[in-house]
């Protein structure tokens, strides 16, 4: 059998494992709306910020510069947007 290989990196990479487990309870206990006001939406957004702080350590950076966005398209229209080369309406 041969082995296979995957290049299609710049369309989906696969999961870490330690990323999975870290994920798990947000897929199956702690699965709130962050923008909500009830319990479940403020544990999640708890983590989001925490997270966001995290990243912010880790790089140098303030919280208030991290943005999550869901994916490739938003984040290059955000980056576009923000560099002032978006048309203005």
């Amino acid at each position: 059998m041969s082995k296979r290989i995957y290049l299609d990196y710049a369309a989906t990479t696969p999961t870490d494992p330690a990323v999975c487990k870290a994920m798990e309870p947000y897929f199956f206990e702690k699965f709130g709306n962050p923008s909500s006001i009830h319990s479940y939406g403020q544990e999640t957004r708890k983590a989001v910020e925490d997270a966001r702080q995290a990243l912010a350590d880790f790089i140098g950076a303030k919280p208030e510069e991290i943005v999550f966005t869901s994916g490739g398209t938003e984040s290059n229209n955000f980056a576009i947007c923000r560099s002032g080369l978006c048309a203005r309406g």
